[in-house]
């Protein structure tokens, strides 16, 4: 059913349609590359202000360096659209997605409390080598949140512990600069190999998704029903698992700071937000070669179903109070508290249109990440 179904899209589009298959395969193969490239770039950008201030470490160079990275971030936000299909972020052989994104971080791992001497970076005779291969191999060894790579690993080492309710961690620049305190030279290689890893990582994803025999793009456009899948399973689980599921339903429950995703620098509201705009970027598209319009062929209703669903939870996630981690702390019934709650509600309810619109294709989707 599902493979002729498909067909039918594919090749003998009724003749009002404005969308098909093939259309619609290939320009999502044009985004994700676009997205990826783009944020492969923006991590190079942040590895050269890194590298600037690990050279000549000051407040100033700080700053540059954590703007960068939120810039960056917000970059990779829009692509996280594209995971959950075993495509070449999050492939059981070969996936990146965990030296890249994997949190909570339990930032002891990374570096322990001043004077106790433990933690990668303090801990020179368990961790001799800072080399890119060692710190990689080091990657949630022990443990889920013995994370020492990606985006916060990074964030982490630009901020610092975040011990305050007002603000984002406040580490000084001090903390890199030779003969102010203990182990900078240790904290400025490491911050340099775990920015140049992120830099590696995104680059070969990015190239997974270009033009050329062999790609991964090559892969995806041969084989119109895996795709159709891969396609819709990427929102959907993003939106319905990820988002309102990991991200908000376990930090409204808990009220617990560690659950915050970008939680060393309080930007989980801008973490929400660029994610909603890689989901708009794939449901809408540039009309006929977004999914919303392939569902259309299919079934218009469901299509209708889907848009208005979209539209609710675009406002609801553009609605998150920042800070993130004051907004789950606040006390219920209070206007930030609901804020969240309805984008929680919202993200459910574009997982549910997007199961049932998947239907209409003759896909049927996992409620939760598989393997």
């Amino acid at each position: 059913m599902i493979a002729a179904l498909l067909v039918v899209l594919l090749l003998e589009p009724p003749p009002h349609a404005t969308a098909t298959l093939e259309t619609v395969m290939r320009a999502h193969a044009d985004r994700a590359g676009a997205a990826y490239a783009a944020s492969a770039a923006s991590a190079r950008e942040l590895r050269t202000k890194v590298n600037a201030f690990c050279e000549a470490p000051d407040e100033a160079r700080l700053a540059e360096a954590r703007t960068a990275w939120a810039r960056a971030r917000r970059d990779y936000g829009r692509t996280e659209v594209f995971r959950f299909g075993e495509g070449p972020i999050d492939a059981r052989r070969g996936g990146v997605e965990t030296f890249v994104n994997a949190w909570p971080v339990d930032e002891s791992y990374i570096e322990g409390e001043p004077g106790t001497g433990t933690g990668v970076i303090a801990d020179r005779a368990r961790y001799p080598v800072l080399a890119r291969a060692a710190i990689r191999q080091l990657n949630q060894r022990g443990g889920e949140t013995n994370v020492c790579t990606g985006w916060h690993a990074i964030e982490f080492m630009l901020w610092g512990r975040d011990t305050s309710a007002a603000g984002p961690g406040a580490r000084p620049a001090a903390d890199f600069v030779d003969g102010a305190v203990r182990d900078a030279d240790r904290r400025r290689e490491y911050l340099r190999e775990i920015t140049e890893l992120l830099c590696e990582d995104l680059a070969r994803v990015a190239d997974a998704w270009q033009p050329g025999d062999g790609s991964y793009r090559a892969r995806f456009l041969a084989d119109p029903t895996s795709a159709a899948r891969r396609m819709l399973v990427g929102p959907t689980l993003l939106a319905g698992f990820e988002m309102s599921g990991e991200r908000l339903a376990v930090a409204l429950e808990t009220r617990d700071q560690e659950e915050e995703h970008s939680c060393f620098s309080d930007t989980t509201d801008a973490d929400f937000k660029s994610n909603m705009r890689g989901i708009e970027s794939v449901l809408r598209g540039n009309g006929a070669d977004g999914l919303i319009a392939l569902v259309r062929e299919a079934d218009a209703a469901r299509a209708d179903a889907l848009a208005a669903a979209l539209d609710a939870a675009s406002q609801a996630v553009d609605a998150i109070p920042a800070p993130f981690d004051a907004a789950i702390r606040s006390p219920d019934g209070s206007p930030r508290r609901i804020a969240l709650e309805r984008a929680l509600a919202a993200l459910e309810a574009l997982a549910d249109r997007l199961t049932d619109a998947s239907k209409s294709l003759g896909v049927a989707l996992p409620t939760e990440p598989q393997g």
